[in-house]
């Protein structure tokens, strides 16, 4: 099926689709990307935060200084009542700019598509193809075959699974991993559950005066319901969280009816301190409601077919860790790919001779992905499911900690919580392991992962002495003892020479 070359087809022609492309366009491996939609630019969408690390990532890819003209940083978050009373305000610029050297950047999601897909080459933007809805996916030892609505046929050696929340990638990796293997443990069909749903609206920002300048956000917390807004460059965005009467796993389409029923519900709530929903709803530009799935995969991948972002793990959006899982996937999994494609690389033209590597090979690659990339995974699941049922005052001991604690909480402690919610994954975020580029992000917190040039070499060799010599000195002076103890005993004699050794 794979035909002569290694090739990689990438389901989804969103921001983690897309974000891939210009990793695999570095790592030289030859990819297309279907996109169902007929285009992948959006004219409608919300709002997409981008944290540190991300624009570290994006440094490395060479797309930071767009991505920094159409951006706003975070500058400060805060959480009112339902009805604009104020109780705490956190510096998130000051906290993130001190310790990484940028804060968090505000998007519109539709100008960050743009912006990532128009950063491509013209022979890397002619790889993504548009009205490409996936009908089959099939493996075996040799490769992959994907087909499309259209009657196309794309043949390759791996696929990934880019494709969001209703995966269609998913669906057929469990289907054949349930052919081939009946006894597998692998997630069910509708993996995910939504315990809540969400309404999102666009709006113009109403000035400094009323919901305050670009880089403003904040939630104003209710029993079972919140609400959060995000200010940014040139428009801003508010968000309304509902519980749902009972967990499902189905998904939903809501109509324009029902948008509207949940604005008027919620008409009186303010946001920030001089606003209320009723205030803006009325001049929105765009809006939409879906529910909200949460979940990680027990399983991210079946021979040549591998997920990555919402398609192997789903968030609440509160925290903003969806994008930001979904590129640290990306990272991890394009690393993997070029290390194990490495002995098929050819120096002279750089590109890889072959089919690559046998179907064991990239499952082990896959599972080595799947290891480094499930923890952090979790842990952006869980924040983000803490945050949702804190902001919705979910059970008596939220509502008593975020009322009655969280107002009263010391800066000191307002760093603390950040440095255990967010700061710890920050500083473990990927680069590229196989592209040079010098660390222009610094702060005072310093990067798990240095960005790869020569003075890292240098340090990582230093290191591996350091850590080496002593321990080949161990174990030279634990072979004397033994050797020493055994001939004290008699069970081994040294040779005896008949006269000493000339050098």
């Amino acid at each position: 099926m794979a035909g002569k070359k290694f090739r990689v087809v990438v389901v989804g022609g969103g921001p983690v689709g897309l974000t891939m492309a210009h990793t695999l366009s570095k790592a030289g491996i030859e990819y297309i990307v279907l996109e169902r939609r007929p285009t992948v630019f959006e004219e409608s969408g919300a709002s997409l935060v981008i944290g540190p690390h991300g624009m570290r990532a994006f440094k490395q890819l060479g797309l930071y200084e767009r991505l920094r003209e159409i951006s706003v940083e975070f500058i400060e978050a805060q959480t009112c009542t339902e009805d604009g009373r104020r109780y705490n305000r956190l510096s998130v610029i000051d906290e993130f700019k001190n310790d990484f050297g940028c804060s968090s950047c505000i998007f519109n999601r539709a100008e960050l598509i743009r912006a990532i897909y128009e950063g491509l080459s013209e022979s890397d933007q002619a790889r993504v193809l548009t009205d490409k809805k996936v009908t089959e996916v099939t493996s075996d030892d040799e490769g992959v075959t994907v087909r499309c609505a259209d009657g196309t046929r794309y043949d390759a050696s791996i696929v990934v699974g880019a494709d969001g929340v209703h995966s269609a990638v998913r669906k057929h990796m469990r289907s054949i991993a349930l052919k081939t293997s009946p006894k597998i443990k692998i997630d069910q069909e509708k993996p995910f559950v939504a315990e809540y749903r969400m309404l999102w609206a666009s709006f113009p920002l109403q000035g400094d005066k009323h919901d305050g300048p670009p880089g403003l956000g904040g939630t104003s917390n209710c029993t079972d319901h919140s609400l959060q807004y995000v200010l940014g460059k040139n428009i801003g965005w508010i968000f309304i969280y509902e519980r749902l009467p009972k967990p499902t796993r189905d998904p939903v389409r809501y109509t324009e009816e029902d948008v509207l029923a949940v604005g008027e519900r919620w008409k009186d709530v303010a946001f920030g301190t001089k606003l209320k929903v009723k205030d803006v709803f009325s001049k929105r530009i765009h809006a939409g409601m879906t529910n909200l799935e949460e979940g990680v995969l027990k399983r991210w991948f079946f021979e040549r077919i591998v997920l990555v972002g919402d398609a192997a793990h789903k968030f609440t959006p509160n925290p903003g860790q969806g994008y930001m899982n979904g590129m640290q996937d990306v990272l991890a999994l394009t690393n993997v790919l070029h290390s194990v494609l490495r002995p098929y690389r050819d120096d002279e033209n750089g590109e890889y001779a072959g089919s690559g590597p046998s179907t064991k090979i990239l499952s082990a690659a896959f599972q080595r992905y799947q290891d480094q990339r499930l923890a952090g995974a979790h842990q952006g699941c869980e924040l983000s499911g803490r945050e949702i049922r804190t902001q919705t005052q979910r059970t008596t001991a939220l509502k008593f900690f975020d009322t009655w604690l969280m107002p009263y909480f010391p800066k000191w402690m307002d760093s603390l919580l950040l440095e255990f919610a967010f700061k710890k994954s920050i500083r473990n975020g990927l680069v590229l392991d196989f592209v040079e580029g010098e660390e222009s992000l610094k702060g005072r917190s310093a990067w798990v992962h240095p960005m790869p040039n020569s003075a890292t070499r240098a340090l990582a060799r230093k290191n591996q002495q350091n850590v080496v010599g002593p321990f080949l000195s161990l174990v030279g002076i634990c072979g004397l003892g033994l050797a020493a103890s055994m001939t004290i005993t008699g069970r081994y004699k040294l040779p005896v020479l008949e006269k000493l050794p000339t050098w």
